[in-house]
Order: C-alpha cells, then structure tokens, then sequence
C-alpha cells in the first residue's frame, strides 16, 4: 500500500520505541517481530516476562531485539505511581490506588509516553475502548492549542481516484458519541491538519449528514452547517488551508467527479466531516 510503505520508509529514516501493552497476546507478539525487523524501531511489550516467552517460544517467535517489562517488577513502578497521584491527587485518588492503576499494562504504558520512555501506544487487540482510552485521557494531555481529544481513521483503499491516492481520513469514529458545535469544528480542523501533515496536501474537508444543503430540516443539521463555518474561521485563524464544506450527504458525494471528490462513508445518523485528502466522520 502506498500510504503504509510511505511511513514505513520514514520510520526506518526515524525509528520510534512503541509499547505494546498486551504482551501475551499472539498476534501482538507477531507484530513486534515485524516492527523489529522491518527496522522500524523498538518494540516494547508489557506483561509477565515468563508467560510471554513462552507464548513466543510456542509461536516460534524471536524476542530479539524486543524489550519485555513486567510493570510488578520494574523499577519505574513506583516513580510512575507517584506521578499518578499527583496527576490525579485533585480526584481524591491515594497511594495504594495509584499503585494499582500502575500494575494495569495501559497504565504503565501511557505513563511510559509521558515521561518520553517511549514514542508510542498501541493497544485494543483484546480490551474495549473504554479501557485503553481511559488511562490515555487520565496521564497523556492533549497537543499544544488542541481543545478536543477525538479519534481518527487513516484508510488506504484500492481505488487511488478516492480521497488522496487512495487515502481516507476519518473522525471522530469513536471517542465522542454526540459532539457539540465546538467539538465538531475542533475534530475538522484537527483532523485536516493530521492529513496535512502526514500527506503534504492541501485537505478538502466535509462535514456529513442526512442532509445536503438544507434539503432537510433538523436541529442536528443546523449543528452541522454551525460547525462547518466554524471550522472554517478556526482553520483560517490557525492559518491551515484546507476547504471546509456541509452540511452533506454520501450519496452525494459519491456522485461528484474524481476530481472533484470529497470522501467518505459517514454516519448513520446526521454528522460526519468530508475531505479531501482526508475524510472525518462525526456522528451526531
């Protein structure tokens, strides 16, 4: 895939150190042999050291060049179960509770990003959302002159005539269930921004819906046509160029030309952003 090989090539110019807190999980272990090898930089897997080479030892899995840390035995427990009580102190939260938290493999792995010992988290092979999401919130803040923590969807299709070459980016798909007008525009011009970043092209962003233009009448829609132009002043004031447009419809977007294609799937219900190099999909 073109996109995936791009970063590929970029990460080995620039290898990171990626926690993985599911250690024992097989198709994890597989991953961080590949991370490795492909020289993309250090994996580090999180969880009881024996129990983890024995599930590589079975799958006939290296460990070389990986790092294991069994969180119960590291040396950083009980720094990092200070700065968690410190971080959460205002929420009533003690010692033995911030100890407890730290033993958790998403835990000790989030505080692992913000205290720099690794680059990157990646995690949800086997837990829900709420669960690697939560510990995420809780020690790592959002970016400089961000507002809303959302998530965001990069997919790479076959038809290259689809977003840019092929790329589609979605947001938000699954952190904020029913966004505000702020929480929209914010999530559009944050998303344009990683697609700007990561792809060097100016984003077309659309903001999806039942409805097109107004073709129907609904207090969601009015949130979307209120988000749009808001993302719009936002992207200028933030001096990003990119084109915001909505509110509107898949199927509509479906019929424009190639060129002239703003992307995306969309929501069931109204919401969504569409782009151009990168798609955002809000639901609301």
């Amino acid at each position: 895939m073109r996109f995936i090989g791009s970063v590929i090539e970029k990460l080995q110019r620039h290898p990171k150190r990626i926690v993985f807190p599911e250690g024992t999980e097989p198709r994890v272990l597989q991953a961080a042999r590949q991370f490795y090898s492909l020289r993309l930089g250090a994996p580090i897997l999180l969880g009881d050291r024996t129990r983890i080479k024995e599930i590589a030892a079975a799958l006939n899995i290296s460990l070389e060049g990986i790092r294991v840390i069994n969180p119960a035995e590291s040396d950083e427990l009980e720094n990092f179960t200070r700065r968690f009580e410190i971080l959460r102190r205002y929420k009533g939260m003690r010692g033995f509770e911030a100890r407890q938290a730290m033993l958790q493999p998403n835990y000790f792995g989030a505080m692992m990003v913000a205290m720099h010992q690794a680059d990157g988290f990646v995690s949800g092979t086997n837990e829900t959302g709420g669960s690697v999401l939560r510990p995420l919130f809780q020690i790592i803040k959002v970016a400089p002159q961000t507002i809303t923590a959302s998530s965001c969807l990069v997919m790479e299709v076959e038809d290259s005539r689809l977003g840019q070459d092929g790329v589609l980016f979605m947001a938000d798909c699954g952190v904020i269930p029913d966004p505000t007008v702020e929480q929209l525009a914010d999530i559009a011009v944050s998303t344009a921004q990683l697609a700007r970043h990561l792809l060097g092209v100016r984003p077309r962003v659309a903001l999806l819906s039942f409805s097109t233009k107004g073709s129907s009448r609904h207090p969601s829609i009015d949130r979307m046509q209120a988000a749009t132009a808001r993302a719009d002043k936002q992207a200028r004031e933030k001096h990003l160029d990119a084109d915001f447009d909505g509110e509107i419809q898949v199927d509509t977007l479906s019929n424009l030309s190639p060129s002239g294609l703003f992307h995306w799937l969309g929501s069931r219900r109204a919401g969504g952003l569409l782009a151009t190099p990168m798609c955002s999909f809000f639901r609301t």
